[in-house]
């Protein structure tokens, strides 16, 4: 660089950067070589090196007679030190033997303090043994002492107090020989030579045989006094039963029973009981009695009402058959509906002895605290997991879609079966039911997947064999579907709607919202492609117009009014999918559905029926373009005769024109007429229909902006070649030219056919066409009378 060049002389070298650390000699090189020619850069080196070397060799010569006398001096340390080596080292060899003996002495006290702490843990496990023994022997006497009087309700609770104090000391006799049952190991003999022995692969524990036989002793006791406990939870949770059957006639004139209460001491022995079992890890053996007790006998009179009423249905749709019928499909299939009802209705609501029994072992009652047992679970274990156990047992075919109707009817009954439950649960208990694998496991029976697949097959050949016949033209144009509370023209557009409305309602399952999700948006994109398609393969002109007529008008079967009507259709859909300013209905059902209202989750839904929408909206414009294209090419012929006005004025001293020419009117009736069949259309937003009327209109006018000044340009150039022949006008009255009479013929033209348009609708005038037509004919436009 030029830099590099200026900073450095041409021939000098600047030996201090050899003292760097970080010298490098290849770098060296190629800093120089560009402003120093090689031979003299080594030529250089070489010098520097020789220089250099001189400076050492001179450096040492002057310091030889330090090193010499350096080196005499040492010789005579080595000497003098010579004599302390042997002492030295016999110092050296008895502190080392000291220390070893130190190190055994250390040894030996570490083993004796872990002996002693062994000895101490084996005094400890003793004690807890001992006082373990005797407790477990109290705990036995006091399990088969009678105290008082049974029949009397202070004895009785007496009793059922000590049963739940007995739990919790057998309780506490599994949590002292939990870890006592083997003690430490006894300390290692120390080796010969008085070191450490290594105990490393010996056993880390010694058996402690008293111990685990009385661990073995309180557990056989445990499983005798539970067995025990159930029997009088069964006798004292089937008397409660009774009790509350056992009701009394209703009073007259009230029709309704009141449930006889157990005792109030039955229950504080039913809460105790349970308590003592739930102490000693039993909780599961009392669910299962209030199952035995109260849910199996409602399960089997649920199980018979369901088949009875499956065997009704079955012969009540062969008896439509035979009659001549039409065939109803998953006759006799089993419906759930009637099972999860009965259930239901016997178990978990309002005024059941199940229920009733399920709040005062809760706490929830006024005196609750004597009666509360936290751990029981009864609604989610007692009743929910033994119902859908049942069904699972009974019906296993159930959860198989071959009768896709059916199959969701039933998981709808489940899930409402399951939310009338988890009402009457507190947030802990449904929180241990979510996590139950009986849950899990009910299901993951469910075919979920093959259900979604038929679903979507169903509802894909529904949609195409709407959209195949809108294709072959078998719908009458005037014919209106009713679909989400509107009249549509197009077959199809109703079936997507009513489609979509089966989704959300028949069709859906809770544990599919992502799935009939997905299938919604393929519905919609699969029926915007159908009127996308309509729109394309329609030709760029067809019949349906006709010009001789009486009362010329657009034909039902004109690509105008089909198209107008697959549009009305297609907007229509477009403001039910509407979720920002105002929810439509399709919107509505799509958003109800969905498990979380608020979040993320709720924008995510909305952004996907925004995103549905705007994959719809192009086929509007599609469907707007050729209606346009079909409407403009009708106009475009009426045109025509415009170039029939100069032959109706030149030599003919014609009066000045006062009408616009018949052909304005002519050219307006396709246009005038596409209004009717918008407004037959009921296309509910205004700014759509002023924006296709505005379009239209710029259609026709741009056409008859091409036609008038061609015209205009003619007729310049035929009035330059006659004055150039005749070297004057051509005739007609003293003041108006025939020239003056086209011109104001044309103007008028102009100016109705602007009139007409603008008064199609309030922003039709605003069509650029207007603007270039007016322009068009200014320059010929006859100045005001100044009258």
């Amino acid at each position: 660089r030029l830099s590099d060049i200026i900073e450095i002389p041409m021939d000098e070298v600047h030996y201090a950067e050899f003292e760097n650390p970080n010298f490098d000699a290849k770098k060296l090189v190629q800093k120089y070589r560009l402003t120093i020619p090689l031979p003299q850069l080594q030529k250089s080196l070489h010098a520097h090196h020789a220089t250099t070397r001189q400076e050492l060799v001179e450096l040492i010569n002057e310091k030889y007679a330090d090193f010499v006398s350096l080196s005499s001096r040492m010789q005579g340390v080595e000497r003098a030190l010579k004599p302390l080596r042997a002492p030295l080292e016999e110092s050296y060899e008895l502190t080392q033997g000291l220390h070893n003996k130190l190190g055994a002495l250390l040894s030996q006290a570490e083993e004796a303090h872990a002996g002693l702490g062994r000895i101490r843990a084996r005094k400890e496990a003793l004690k807890t043994y001992l006082e373990t023994a005797k407790l477990l022997e109290k705990v036995k006497k006091t399990s088969v002492q009678r105290r008082g009087n049974p029949q009397e309700p202070e004895d009785f609770s007496r009793e059922y107090i000590v049963h739940e104090n007995v739990a919790r000391d057998l309780r506490r006799i599994k949590l002292n020989l939990g870890g006592n049952v083997c003690l430490p190991p006894p300390p290692p003999p120390p080796t010969a030579e008085g070191g450490k022995a290594d105990s490393s692969g010996g056993d880390q524990g010694e058996a402690f045989p008293e111990g685990q036989a009385l661990l073995a002793e309180a557990e056989s006791f445990q499983q005798t006094f539970a067995a025990r406990l159930q029997e009088r939870l069964r006798a004292l949770v089937t008397a409660a039963q009774r009790c509350w059957e056992e009701a009394p006639p209703p009073s007259a004139g009230s029709g309704t029973t009141a449930p006889a209460l157990p005792p109030r001491s039955e229950m504080l022995a039913i809460a105790h009981t349970c308590r003592a079992l739930c102490i000693i890890g039993q909780s599961a053996s009392v669910e299962t009695i209030f199952t035995a007790v109260f849910v199996k006998n409602v399960l089997q009179k649920a199980t018979v009402a369901c088949n009875n009423a499956a065997e009704e249905a079955k012969k009540k749709a062969m008896s439509e058959t035979t009659q001549g019928g039409a065939r109803v499909v998953g006759a006799g299939a089993v419906d759930l509906g009637v099972f999860f009802e009965t259930s239901r209705e016997a178990l978990i609501s309002e005024g059941t002895a199940m229920l009733w029994l399920t709040r005062q072992l809760r706490g929830e009652a006024d005196d609750g605290a004597l009666l509360a047992v936290p751990s029981l679970f009864l609604v989610s274990n007692a009743v929910v997991l033994p119902v859908l156990q049942h069904v699972q047992e009974v019906w296993p075919n159930v959860f198989m879609p071959a009768f896709p109707d059916t199959f969701a009817a039933n998981f709808g009954h489940f899930t409402e079966f399951l939310k009338a439950a988890e009402a009457f649960m507190p947030e802990n208990e449904q929180q241990a039911l979510a996590r139950a694998q009986g849950l899990a496991d009910f299901q993951r029976r469910w075919k979920t997947q093959v259900y979604c697949s038929l679903r979507a097959k169903e509802a894909s050949q529904k949609l195409e064999a709407a959209a195949k016949r809108l294709e072959a033209g078998s719908v009458e144009s005037s014919e209106r579907h009713e679909a989400g509370g509107h009249g549509y023209r197009l077959e199809v557009s109703a079936e997507v709607v009513k489609l979509l409305e089966t989704v959300w309602s028949r069709w859906y399952l809770s544990s599919l919202y992502p799935k009939m999700v997905r299938l919604c948006l393929e519905l919609l994109a699969r029926y915007g492609k159908c009127i996308k398609d309509l729109a394309e393969e329609a030709p760029a002109s067809g019949p349906g117009w006709d010009s001789s007529a009486a009362s010329p008008t657009w034909a039902a079967s004109s690509l105008p009014v089909r198209l107008c009507q697959a549009a009305s259709d297609l907007l229509q859909v477009l403001s039910e999918l509407e979720a920002s300013e105002r929810t439509g209905h399709l919107a509505g059902v799509f958003l109800e559905r969905l498990p979380v209202k608020d979040g993320k989750p709720a924008e995510l839904a909305r952004a996907l029926l925004k995103e549905a929408s705007e994959g719809l909206r192009p086929t509007v414009q599609a469907l707007k373009d050729s209606m346009l294209k079909q409407v403009v090419a009708v106009m475009a012929p009426q045109f025509a005769p415009i170039r029939n006005i100069p032959a109706f004025y030149r030599m003919l001293n014609k009066p000045v024109p006062t009408k616009a020419s018949t052909y304005v009117e002519a050219a307006l009736r396709p246009l005038q007429a596409f209004r009717e069949v918008i407004a037959e259309a009921a296309i509910q937003s205004p700014k759509v229909v002023e924006e296709w009327l505005r379009e239209a209109v710029d259609g026709a006018a741009s056409e008859f902006t091409v036609q008038a000044t061609q015209l205009l340009e003619s007729t310049a150039q035929q009035e330059a070649s006659l004055r150039r022949l005749a070297g004057r006008g051509a005739g007609g009255e003293a003041q108006v030219s025939d020239l003056d009479k086209i011109h104001m013929q044309l103007c008028l033209d102009v100016d109705t056919f602007s009139a007409a348009a603008s008064a199609l609708g309030p922003d039709v005038g605003s069509a650029p066409g207007l603007a270039k037509l007016a322009q068009a004919v200014a320059a010929v436009r006859p100045a005001p009378s100044s009258q």
